[in-house]
C-alpha cells in the first residue's frame, strides 16, 4: 500500500507541491525559450506556405493568358432576349444568325366531364392511358420529295368565284398543317384533304367566274414542291401531284410509319434463282443512320449481274428482279434475321419480279402491316354491315394495304355508315349514317376471313357507333431514339436484374451512353443472366423475359436514388403472362397506362390511382368549379413536345376534352416575311446545337425576327487580366503583412527582414516592370494599361486596353502567348523560381524551416522528459525530508516520556 502524499508536507507544513512548481519553473526556462522559438518558426512556415499558395495563384492566372482560346473569345447576344434568350457554352464561331420564334412547348391538358363532387363512384371497368399509337398524325414535310423536303414559303389559290387568297406555309411542319393553313382562310370557298400521296382541293364556289388554281409567291417553289403547281381547272376539285415517294435518299428509319428497319447483326436474305444459283446477302447498316439507296447497293454489291433490288414503279416498295434463266425457282427470304418480311419480299414471284409490301403510306395515312403492335394482320376479307335502317352490305376489303384504304373502301360502299378515327385517335369507329332506330348496327365477318375481328369492328350496338378501340399501331421499335421514348431523353444510371435462379447482373447505362431502345435491348441480352429483352408485342414498350425457368422471381430494380429501370417502364417483378404463345415469367415495360376501377370507386380515389402509377404520363387533380359547381377531373402533362401526347380510353363512364395540345417549340432558322428558312423543333423551349456552342430559350412568340450576334469579346481577356491584377495584389498585401513594422507597439510581421520576402518583390517587381524581347511591337504592360500605384500593387486601365485591342489584337495575342518569350512563358519561369518543387525559394525555406522544427521539437520531446525526472527527484527528496522530521520528532517525543518516568523501586516524594 503506497503512501499518502500531500503538496503540503503533513509534520512541518512546508508547501512542497509550490516549491516544487517554482523550482521547475526555473529549470524549464530554456525549454519554454525553446518552445517559443519553434512557434515562431511555424509561423513563419505558415506564412511561407501561404505565400506559395498566392505565388501559384498568380502562376495559374499568367498561365490562363497564354492560351490561344482566350483571344478568340466570342460574346453571344440576342436583339430581343425577350423572344430569344442566347447563351455561349463553348466557343461559337462568329456570325450573325436570324431565327423567328413561332411556338413555344407546352404540356397537354385534358379535362373531364362534368361530376357532381370528388366522391362520386364509378362502375368496375378501365382507365386506359395511351401515350402512342395516334392515327392522325401525318408526314412531315421534310421527308417529302424523296427527303428534299419543301421549300416552305407563301403560295396564292384563287377559288371558282375569283376569290384569292395567300396561304402563309413559312411554319408549317406536317402535311395536315398545310391542309389546316388552306382550310382556316376566310376569303376563299376552298377545302384541302389529304389524298394519298398528295394534296387534293375542293372548290365549294357557288359562282363560277374563274378557275381554281394554285400560284407561286414572291419567286418562291413552295406550291410546286407540294405538288400544287400545275392546278388551274375549271372542274371543281383538283389532286396535286404525288410528293410521297421512295427515292434513293429516304431514310431508312422513316419506312413502315417510323418503326424503320431492325438490323440486327448479321440480318440478311437468301436468294435463290431460276439459273439455279444462290445468294445470302449480309446487310451491315445503321438503321438510323443509312438510306434506301445504300440498303439496295449493300443487296446488289455482290449480285454478279444476275439480280437487281431496286425501287418499284409505284415509289412505295421495292421489288427484286432474277435477270436469269432457268428451271430453278426464284425465292427471296431471310437468311438470318427477318428482313425479308419487313420488305415484304416473301411474296410468289410474277415475271420473275418479287414485289415487296408498301414501305410508306399516304402523307396522313398508316400501314396495315404496322397495326396489331407491329404484326400487321392477315389477308383482309370481306365483311358484313348491317346498318340501323335494316340494310346489310358486304364490303371487300381484299388487297387494302392502308388504313385509308379500308376507310375509303368503306365509305364508297354505300352502305349508310361512314368509317372514320375513333375520338382517341388510335382506332376506327363505324358511324350510321341512315338516321334509323328500329335496328341494331351490326358489323360481323363475311366468308372465311375474320377481317371485322381483326380490325376490332365485329359488334352489334344500340347506339349510332361502333368503337374498335386502339388498332395497336407500332410506336416502339429497335429504332426509336430515348428522346422519343416515354419522355426518357438520355438514359443513365444503373439498374438491377435479377432472374428466376436468383443469378443477379447490373447494368451500367452511364458507360454504355444508348441512343436508342435496340441499344437498351441489346445490353440487357448481352448480360449473362437469363434474362432476354425485346419490343413487346403491343408495339409499345420493352419486354423481359425470364429464359431459364428457376424457382425464384424476375426482378428488375433502380440502382440507389436512381430511376433509370422506372423511366425504361421495367422496373418492378416478372408476372406469368402468355409471351409468343407460350406462358412466361416476364415484365412487360408497356407505356399503355392501364388504371383499374372498382365497382364504387369513387372520383377522389381514380385520382390518387393515377398519381400512383410511376409511370404514368399525367399528373390527376381535381378542378373545383365553386359553390354548387361541381368538380372535374384534370390531367396535366408531366412533359412538355408533341411527344408527351396521351389520349384517354374509358370503360367507365368519364369522357374528357383537350384544354392545352401537347406542342414543340419551334424556331424557324434563316426566315423571312416570304421564306420559311429551316424549322427546328424541341420538346421543350431550349435550344441546343442548332449554332454550335450557343443555347437558344424560347420566352415568347413573333412573326419577326430575332437576331443572335457571335462577335469577338474583349471581355474574357479583360477579366482575365483583372484575375491576375487581383491575384497578385493579394500577393502584395500578403508580403506586406508579414514584413510590418509597427513602431509604436514595437511589434514586426512574422517574416521582418526575410530575404524570401525580399526575393519575392525584387523578382517580380523587375519582371512586372521589364520588357520582353521577341514579342512584337508590345512589349511591357504599361502598354496594356497594367501598371504599378505607389504602393506597389498593379492597377489596369479597361479603356487603354480596350483601345489597344481595337487597334492590333494580333500583338496583344502575341505579347502573351508568344512561346518562350511571350508573357505568360516567362511568367510561369518567374513562378517556377519561386515556388516550383525543385530548388522553388519558397520550397527550400520551408523545407528548412521544416527541419529545424523536427530538430526543436526532438530537442523539446528531451526536455520534457530531463524535467518529468528533476520533478520526480525534488518531490521525492522533499518526502524524505518530511519522513526523517517526522522520525526525528518522534525520537525526541520517545526522549521526553523517558525522562518523566521513575526508576523501578523508587517512591515519588511530594
Amino acid at each position: 500500500m503506497g503512501r499518502i502524499q500531500s503538496s503540503v508536507g503533513l509534520i512541518t507544513g512546508f508547501q512542497i507541491q509550490e516549491t516544487v512548481d517554482q523550482l521547475m519553473k526555473v529549470n524549464a526556462l530554456p525549454r519554454d525559450r525553446l518552445n517559443a522559438r519553434t512557434e515562431e518558426l511555424q509561423k513563419q512556415q505558415a506564412a511561407i506556405s501561404e505565400l506559395t499558395a498566392l505565388v501559384v495563384g498568380v502562376e495559374l492566372t499568367t498561365d490562363r493568358l497564354g492560351q490561344a482560346s482566350l483571344f478568340t473569345a466570342t460574346t453571344v447576344a440576342s436583339n430581343k432576349a425577350d423572344l430569344i434568350a442566347a447563351t455561349s457554352t463553348g466557343t461559337p464561331k462568329k456570325g450573325s444568325y436570324s431565327f423567328i420564334p413561332v411556338q413555344q412547348a407546352q404540356s397537354q391538358q385534358l379535362t373531364s366531364s362534368l361530376f357532381s363532387s370528388g366522391e362520386q363512384a364509378f362502375s368496375q371497368g378501365e382507365l386506359v392511358i395511351h401515350t402512342g399509337g395516334f392515327l392522325d398524325e401525318s408526314v412531315q414535310l421534310d421527308q417529302l420529295n424523296g427527303g428534299a423536303g419543301v421549300a416552305r414559303g407563301l403560295i396564292k389559290i384563287t377559288d371558282r368565284a375569283g376569290n384569292s387568297q395567300t396561304i402563309d406555309l413559312r411554319f408549317a411542319q406536317t402535311a395536315q398543317d398545310v391542309v389546316d393553313a388552306i382550310n382556316s382562310n376566310d376569303s376563299i370557298k376552298v377545302v384541302a384533304t389529304l389524298d394519298g400521296d398528295r394534296f387534293s382541293l375542293q372548290d365549294q364556289s357557288s359562282t363560277i367566274i374563274s378557275d381554281l388554281k394554285v400560284e407561286e409567291v414572291a419567286g418562291g417553289s413552295t406550291a410546286a414542291d407540294l405538288g400544287l403547281s400545275l392546278i388551274s381547272t375549271a372542274d371543281s376539285s383538283a389532286n396535286g401531284s404525288s410528293v410521297l415517294n421512295l427515292t434513293s435518299n429516304t431514310a431508312l428509319r422513316s419506312l413502315r410509319d417510323g418503326i424503320g428497319l431492325s438490323l440486327i447483326e448479321d440480318e440478311g436474305l437468301r436468294i435463290e434463282l431460276k439459273d439455279e444459283s444462290s445468294f445470302n446477302v449480309k446487310i451491315k447498316l445503321d438503321p438510323n443512320s443509312a438510306s434506301l439507296g445504300q440498303l439496295l447497293t449493300e443487296i446488289n454489291k455482290d449480285a454478279d449481274g444476275k439480280f437487281i433490288a431496286k425501287i418499284a414503279s409505284d415509289g412505295k416498295s421495292i421489288q427484286l428482279e432474277d435477270l436469269t434463266s432457268g428451271a430453278g425457282e426464284f425465292s427471296v427470304r431471310s437468311s438470318t434475321g427477318t428482313l425479308a418480311a419487313q420488305l415484304g419480299l416473301e411474296g410468289e414471284p410474277t415475271n420473275g419480279v418479287v414485289s415487296g409490301k408498301k414501305l410508306i403510306a399516304g402523307l396522313g395515312d398508316v400501314l396495315l402491316s404496322s397495326l396489331n403492335g407491329g404484326k400487321g394482320f392477315s389477308e383482309l376479307g370481306e365483311i358484313a354491315v348491317k346498318n340501323r335502317s335494316g340494310l346489310t352490305t358486304v364490303i371487300d376489303l381484299a388487297g387494302a394495304e392502308t388504313l385509308d384504304a379500308v376507310v375509303e373502301a368503306i365509305n364508297s360502299a354505300n352502305a349508310g355508315v361512314k368509317a372514320q378515327l375513333n375520338r382517341t385517335k388510335t382506332g376506327l369507329e363505324i358511324v350510321d349514317t341512315t338516321g334509323g332506330s328500329d335496328n341494331a348496327l351490326q358489323i360481323s365477318n363475311s366468308g372465311a376471313a375474320e377481317t371485322a375481328t381483326e380490325l376490332g369492328i365485329e359488334a352489334t350496338a344500340t347506339s349510332d357507333r361502333i368503337d374498335s378501340g386502339s388498332l395497336g399501331l407500332q410506336y416502339v421499335s429497335r429504332n426509336t431514339r430515348l428522346d422519343q421514348f416515354n419522355g426518357s431523353g438520355a438514359i443513365r444510371g444503373s439498374i438491377n436484374l435479377t432472374d428466376t435462379t436468383g443469378k443477379t447482373a447490373r447494368l451500367n447505362f452511364n458507360s454504355i451512353a444508348p441512343d436508342t431502345v435496340g441499344d437498351i435491348i441489346d445490353a440487357i441480352n448481352d448480360l449473362d443472366i437469363g434474362v432476354q429483352a425485346e419490343i413487346n408485342a403491343a408495339g409499345d414498350g420493352i419486354i423481359l423475359i425470364d429464359t431459364v425457368g428457376g424457382e425464384g422471381q424476375l426482378i428488375v430494380s433502380n440502382v440507389g436514388s436512381g430511376n433509370t429501370a422506372t423511366r425504361l417502364g421495367i422496373e418492378g417483378t416478372g408476372t406469368s403472362q402468355e409471351v409468343n404463345g407460350e406462358t412466361r415469367i416476364a415484365i412487360d415495360g408497356s407505356n399503355t397506362i392501364r388504371i383499374d376501377s372498382d365497382d364504387g370507386t369513387t372520383l377522389n380515389e381514380l385520382v390518387e390511382k393515377i398519381n400512383s402509377k410511376s409511370t404514368s404520363p399525367v399528373n390527376a387533380s381535381l378542378l373545383n368549379l365553386g359553390s354548387g359547381g361541381g368538380v372535374r377531373l384534370l390531367l396535366n402533362g408531366k412533359q412538355t413536345g408533341s411527344s408527351a401526347r396521351v389520349a384517354i380510353e374509358s370503360e367507365i363512364g368519364i369522357s374528357f376534352s383537350e384544354t392545352s395540345k401537347a406542342q414543340d417549340a419551334i424556331i424557324a432558322f434563316g426566315a423571312s416575311d416570304s421564306f420559311g428558312g429551316v424549322l427546328v423543333s424541341s420538346a421543350t423551349n431550349t435550344f441546343e446545337g442548332v449554332v454550335d456552342d450557343v443555347r437558344l430559350t424560347i420566352n415568347g412568340t413573333s412573326t419577326q425576327s430575332t437576331t443572335v450576334t457571335v462577335s469577338e469579346s474583349s471581355d474574357t481577356l479583360s477579366k482575365q487580366l483583372e484575375t491576375f491584377v487581383t491575384q497578385y495584389n493579394l500577393l502584395r498585401d500578403k508580403v506586406a503583412a508579414v514584413t510590418q513594422f509597427d513602431s509604436a507597439a514595437n511589434t514586426v510581421g512574422v517574416l521582418f527582414s526575410s530575404s524570401v520576402t525580399l526575393r519575392i518583390e525584387s523578382t517580380f517587381g523587375s519582371f512586372l516592370t521589364g520588357k520582353f524581347r521577341g514579342t512584337g511591337s508590345i512589349n511591357n504592360l504599361g502598354q496594356l494599361g497594367i501598371n504599378f500605384d505607389d504602393k506597389g500593387k498593379l492597377s489596369l486601365d479597361k479603356q487603354k486596353l480596350s483601345e489597344v485591342l481595337a487597334s492590333d489584337p494580333g500583338a496583344v495575342r502575341d505579347f502573351f502567348t508568344t512561346e518562350d518569350f511571350g508573357f505568360s512563358a516567362q511568367a510561369k519561369k518567374v513562378a517556377e523560381r519561386l515556388a516550383g518543387i525543385s530548388n522553388g525559394t519558397l520550397l527550400s525555406k520551408n523545407n528548412a524551416l521544416q527541419r529545424q522544427i523536427e530538430q526543436n521539437i526532438t530537442r523539446l520531446e528531451a526536455f520534457d522528459v530531463r524535467l518529468d525526472r528533476q520533478r520526480t527527484r525534488l518531490l521525492t527528496q522533499f518526502y524524505n525530508m518530511e519522513t526523517a522530521i517526522g522520525k526525528l520528532q518522534n525520537n525526541q517525543t520517545a526522549l521526553d516520556q523517558l525522562q518523566i518516568i521513575p526508576p523501578l523501586g523508587s517512591s515519588s516524594s511530594n
